[in-house]
């Protein structure tokens, strides 16, 4: 019998990466589809660019290497998309194309590729984008949820993600098909919500559709987070507690909660080393 082993995500049953991947980018569809009706053709042009610089980066990489081409599987696709949502609307088409090349290329691939990272490369393009070009992605207004109908459409986003918090609602689906492990988002949810609760803050200000999307699909990535369950809840407080922080000094807790992930990936194989169970004799000695 022929063993094949491999690098995390281990999926049971039927599902594929490929699957999860179009799974995660059909559930942003909605909420990129709301950016493009409020911030018109651009957004979209914002979107294409940055998931066709992704997907080109990552052939032109396994072309040269002469590796088989793994776009189908949806994973570089899905990067692209998540770096798009993550920016401004007003962002040069060019950002878009270096901050892709960047997650895919020296994310991503140098690190070995699919399951061999140490950052969200999404993430990590951001924070390089962030750090070279502060000033192109300053968002030029900070999502303010003080009705209802903000859950639905929010007019005062400054990035594409935060337009409409209720259009990821479809993350609840990929809890139910176990795409994504409950214990990370709730923990992560759960405890910032409390300290915003407990310094006094105002949660219209904390609960935006940045937040929503790390909590649910930044923090619980598979390759990046802790797959121990006790070192998953640890991991999901220590996003919580640090989103808060971020966000009671800087008053920005949507990108506060993504450089919290980003730091909170460096930290998850600290976190999955102390919390694996201990062998049988080793706890009866």
């Amino acid at each position: 019998m022929k063993l094949a082993v491999s690098h995390p995500p281990h999926v049971k049953l039927n599902d594929t990466i490929s699957s999860i991947n179009w799974t995660k980018i059909a559930v942003l569809f909605p909420v990129s589809l709301i950016s493009v009706y409020v911030f018109g053709l651009y957004a979209l042009a914002v979107i294409l660019v940055s998931v066709l610089a992704a997907v080109l980066t990552e052939a032109v990489i396994q072309k040269v290497q002469k590796q088989e081409l793994t776009i189908k599987d949806g994973d570089t696709a899905l990067i692209g998309l998540i770096l798009a949502l993550l920016l401004p609307p007003t962002v040069p088409l060019w950002i878009p194309v270096i901050g892709a090349f960047f997650a895919v290329a020296l994310v991503k691939h140098a690190f070995g590729g699919l399951g061999s990272t140490l950052f969200n490369p999404a993430i990590a393009g951001l924070v390089f984008l962030n750090m070279s070009w502060t000033g192109l992605l300053a968002a030029e207004s900070v999502p303010h949820l003080t009705q209802y109908s903000d859950l639905i459409l929010e007019l005062g986003a400054g990035r594409l993600v935060e337009v409409s918090p209720i259009a990821l609602i479809g993350v609840l689906y990929l809890i139910h098909k176990k795409y994504i492990e409950w214990r990370i988002p709730l923990s992560y949810l759960l405890t910032t919500i409390v300290l915003a609760v407990v310094l006094g803050e105002d949660l219209s200000y904390v609960i935006t559709g940045l937040l929503l999307l790390s909590v649910f699909i930044l923090a619980t990535d598979s390759t990046t987070s802790p797959v121990t369950k006790n070192g998953r809840i640890i991991y999901g407080i220590m996003c919580g507690a640090l989103t808060i922080m971020y966000g009671y000094f800087s008053y920005n807790y949507g990108l506060g909660a993504v450089y919290t992930v980003f730091f909170a990936n460096a930290v998850s194989p600290f976190i999955e080393k102390n919390t694996y169970p201990k062998p049988v004799d080793e706890v009866m000695a």
